[in-house]
Parts: structure tokens; sequence; C-alpha cells
């Protein structure tokens, strides 16, 4: 499993987080891209194309890091 951790602002409470994350994930999965997520910030994907085009896709304003 390949891991994406989205770095949100410290303000940023993990409920808010968490939403976000997940509507990261959900955009993913209408563009064919299936997503786990463990944790509020956390999304893991099968394949690392699947994570580079994550990494690639995404428009938030949190810092990624794989």
């Amino acid at each position: 499993m390949h891991t994406l951790t989205i770095q949100y602002d410290t303000s940023t409470t993990e409920f808010i987080q968490d939403i976000n994350t997940f509507d990261f994930a959900t955009k993913l999965l209408l563009r064919g891209i299936y997503t786990e997520q463990p944790t509020h910030n956390t999304l893991l994907f099968a394949s690392q194309q699947d994570l580079v085009y994550a990494t690639l896709a995404y428009t938030g304003k949190g810092q990624l890091q794989w």
C-alpha cells in the first residue's frame, strides 16, 4: 500500500480534516481511483500510479507527504 498524508494547518480541527480528506477521496473515486482512509488525514492507495495521480489532482491547501 502507498500512503499519502495531508498536513493541514494547525488551526484545522480533526473533524474538518476528516471531511476534507473524505471529500478528496470521493473526488478520486469519481475518477476511478480507489482509496482507503485509515485516519483523518491519510489515504492509502493500491498502486504508486494512483498515488502519483492523486498528488497531481490535489487542489487543497494542505501540504502532501508521501
